[in-house]
């Protein structure tokens, strides 16, 4: 008897020896990966500096970036779960704490926007680059010559710090969607914006900038929230409630709602005809039926 319990007892010891092993390796592969220096090869932009071309910008970073980084592009808490990961969205002004000042050239915004690297050479996390690697060449010179005329804003944020699970998670590649970087096809065909208007295709083209896909899933059908099961984000086809809404029911929505899950604000910073092409475009995709237990929207 005493024989078996003391097998017992070693093989416990190495079981559990070897999960603590395996979850080091995964620890230290994730901190490499979160570490590592990124190359990336980046096209150059032209950044204008004209007042039109700046107001275009501000509205691209009304209808992008405010509900991550704040109206003022301070920063703000993004997740603030000491168990898993403390994450705050940088200030991007060039004030005190503020990262604005470290990108030194236009080639460092676009960088950072179109593939998520940073100054530093490092991957950026939770920044949507692979949906922004498909705005046009001219939106995302305006976006950045905003981006460098914003006023400055002392504010100071702390560096990512990812709990031992999230740098295990890192490791195992569970968290690769987290890294932009490593999710965006970096040599991807860019297809050219839409002229204006209320059309399909300038519908299309905010849907892919906007991000909806990230949320709602690549068919629009609905999907749990990848870094919160808790929430849902529901079918925006017209196999949702979409079917039943007018184009006016649509724009009235966008105007009443508020959620800290949507960004509706960013929404609302639309123009009409951008908000009336959204609609037409979800009314055009094929109907699908909400992922699993998805409501309707």
């Amino acid at each position: 008897m005493r024989k078996f319990l003391k097998w017992i007892g070693i093989s416990l010891a190495t079981v559990v020896g070897a999960v603590l092993v395996l979850i080091a390796v995964l620890v230290f592969l994730g901190g490499r990966k979160l570490a590592a220096i990124r190359s990336v090869a980046v096209e150059p932009v032209a950044v204008p500096g004209d007042p039109a071309a700046v107001e275009r910008g501000a509205h691209l970073v009304r209808t992008r970036c405010v509900f991550c980084h704040g109206d003022d592009l301070a920063g703000k808490k993004f997740i603030d779960d000491p168990s898993f990961m403390v994450l705050d969205a940088p200030n991007l002004t060039r004030g005190a704490g503020g990262v604005g000042g470290s990108y030194v050239d236009d080639a460092a915004w676009v960088r950072a926007i179109r593939h998520g690297v940073n100054p530093h050479g490092r991957a950026l996390i939770i920044m949507p680059a692979e949906v922004y690697y498909f705005l046009s060449d001219g939106d995302l010179g305006d976006l950045i010559a905003y981006l460098k005329s914003v006023p400055p804003v002392d504010r100071s944020w702390a560096a990512p710090r990812p709990a031992l699970v999230a740098k295990a998670l890192f490791g195992a590649g569970k968290l690769d969607n987290m890294l932009a970087y490593l999710t965006t096809d970096h040599q991807a065909p860019r297809p050219a914006k839409p002229q204006p208007g209320a059309t399909v295709e300038t519908g299309e083209y905010i849907v892919r900038t906007f991000g909806c896909r990230n949320c709602h899933g690549p068919e629009l059908s609905g999907q749990q929230d990848p870094g919160n099961p808790s929430v849902v984000a529901p079918n925006i086809t017209p196999g949702g409630s979409i079917a039943d809404w007018s184009e006016d029911d649509f724009r009235t929505m966008i105007e009443e709602q508020e959620s800290k899950d949507m960004p509706w604000s960013m929404l609302r910073a639309m123009t009409e005809d951008e908000q009336r092409a959204l609609y037409r475009y979800l009314k055009s995709v094929p109907e699908r039926a909400s992922t699993g237990s998805v409501p309707k929207a």
